[in-house]
């Protein structure tokens, strides 16, 4: 399926999608995307990601979409979501979803890091993790999460206006990748609806 409208479709079944969704799957990927809320700001980096990683093969995106979000009951819609719209293009055996929350297994997500993985988590246990002292992770462990959620990862960092510390803590981290380098290609993305990009200055 080379057409993204079609696929678009296939997993959402709406109509056709917004001008900004079609070029988020066929543009490089930016650094802010600033939309107001209930147009599908989650469908559409989601499904972006999915076109470029199983249709595409957009050399540019990393095989990790680490989505992370401020609090709990925002991944437990998102995973419901993700999850539906797999099923749907028919691709659950072909890309891995893991939620990282208190309460969940999070150590079963680096069991196979070669394959497509979605990671839906709360900023507690995802930049925990990046920062080298993953909560609920044994030491040992440590140097593994770091390792591959500092390369070959898409961060997409949504609702940034309530993530507080961790929104600077995000930025200090995408300052330091691009300026120290990564063996394979990592990026990141922050997403609101009133996004004030001073907020990321470092």
């Amino acid at each position: 399926m080379s057409d993204y409208s079609a696929f678009f479709r296939q997993a959402t079944l709406l109509a056709e999608p917004f001008p900004y969704q079609q070029t988020l799957a066929q543009a490089a990927w930016p650094d802010f995307l600033e939309i107001p809320t209930g147009l599908g700001k989650t469908a559409a980096i989601m499904l972006a990601w999915l076109y470029k990683r199983q249709v595409a093969h957009d050399a540019d995106t990393p095989r990790r979409l680490v989505y992370c979000l401020p609090m709990r009951v925002l991944v437990e819609q998102t995973q419901a979501n993700i999850d539906c719209w797999l099923e749907r293009l028919n691709l659950q055996g072909q890309v891995n979803v893991h939620i990282l929350m208190g309460g969940e297994d999070g150590q079963s997500w680096v069991m196979q890091p070669e394959k497509d993985t979605i990671l839906i988590g709360t900023q507690d246990m995802l930049l925990s993790r990046a920062l080298m002292r993953g909560y609920g992770v044994s030491r040992y462990q440590w140097p593994v999460h770091f390792a591959l959620l500092h390369n070959d990862a898409l961060w997409v960092f949504d609702e940034v206006q309530l993530m507080g510390a961790g929104l600077s803590t995000s930025a200090q981290l995408e300052a330091f990748r691009r300026t120290l380098i990564t063996s394979v290609v990592t990026k990141s993305l922050w997403v609101s609806a009133t996004l004030n990009r001073d907020w990321l200055n470092t």
